[in-house]
């Protein structure tokens, strides 16, 4: 989509429509397979188990069963570590004692969340206006946001138990759009769908996936970069800046930060269930209490393939690029 204009041309409907959704979905099936067989093979050069199979003849099925459980339980265990500061952070007792002093929360926020605190201490020029936003935010404004995220997630997680969840498999089912279009869960210019993903991701692997620019451009790049007839003759998984071209002229190719996020988790719901078909059907499986655990992964594993695309996409992220 275009920055300039992306609410203009009623692209943000056109891509919940069925047919849409059922064109996108069966490129991405599609490519599915080459990426698959791509991510098996990185992840099995050097493998101890490669090596011995090469000695006996072990079966390819078996040999990537065991290839990917190792791969799948590292990124798990890497997940959990980051996840405990979450789940730490936003325990609803230490949110209740917060609530005392707002101020105490957005310190700590900067401190202990990762994506916060990552995000302030980063220096790319891209960030300095969300590094002053937050700077500039209250306390107690961002406390209501998180506190009416956290209160939503719990009422939805009540109404999308893991088994009706797991059978969801159209957009408005998912029932997520407030997260995006509720004004009392945004910050405006501080608080928007990427992060609340991103802390929601860390509270509920099995359920709320992770929508950060990676797992967009993944979905991107699954897609064959196609626009599918969009008016803007864009991609809905981007977001054109054509106000703010790098020192070359050229314009970047960010992630939709505005993309849905019940359409999003229609598509990373539909890759977990392709990705755990592909392990069963070696002789393993994925476990759905950490899925988009998986889903997160192989979409950045799809990125790895793209790098120099990425590169031209990001202008080498701006400052890279000579002047």
């Amino acid at each position: 989509m275009i920055l300039s204009k992306n609410r203009e041309q009623d692209e943000y409907s056109l891509i919940r429509k069925p047919d849409h959704i059922g064109r996108v979905w069966e490129k991405i099936e599609a490519a599915l397979p080459r990426y698959w067989a791509s991510f098996m093979k990185r992840q099995a050069a050097g493998r101890p188990a490669a090596r011995l199979a090469q000695h006996f003849d072990a079966a390819p099925t078996a040999l990537d069963a065991t290839i990917l459980t190792e791969t799948f339980a590292s990124a798990v265990q890497t997940y959990e570590k980051a996840a405990a500061k979450y789940r730490d952070f936003f325990d609803s007792d230490a949110m209740e004692e917060y609530g005392d002093d707002p101020n105490t929360f957005k310190r700590n926020l900067a401190k202990d969340v990762p994506v916060i605190a990552g995000t302030l201490n980063q220096r790319r020029p891209e960030l300095r206006e969300w590094q002053q936003s937050f700077r500039g935010s209250k306390g107690v404004d961002l406390l209501e946001v998180f506190s009416n995220v956290l209160e939503f997630r719990m009422d939805w997680a009540r109404h999308h138990p893991e088994g009706t969840y797991a059978l969801l498999d159209s957009v408005d089912d998912f029932e997520l759009d407030p997260l995006d279009s509720d004004d009392t869960m945004t910050l405006t210019n501080v608080i928007g769908m990427g992060i609340k993903s991103i802390v929601l991701y860390h509270l509920d692997p099995s359920r709320l996936p992770q929508r950060g620019r990676l797992d967009l451009y993944g979905l991107y790049f699954l897609c064959g970069m196609e626009d599918f007839g969009l008016p803007s003759g864009s991609s809905e998984f981007l977001m054109i800046n054509d106000r703010e071209p790098a020192s070359n002229g050229s314009l970047i190719m960010e992630h939709n930060f505005w993309y849905p996020y019940s359409l999003f988790s229609l598509y990373a719901l539909r890759l977990y269930r392709w990705m755990d078909g592909q392990m069963r059907a070696a002789g393993s499986s994925l476990d759905p209490h950490v899925r988009y655990v998986f889903v997160s992964q192989f979409l950045n594993e799809v990125c790895s393939e793209h790098g120099e695309h990425m590169k031209v996409m990001r202008a080498h992220d701006r400052f890279e690029v000579p002047a």
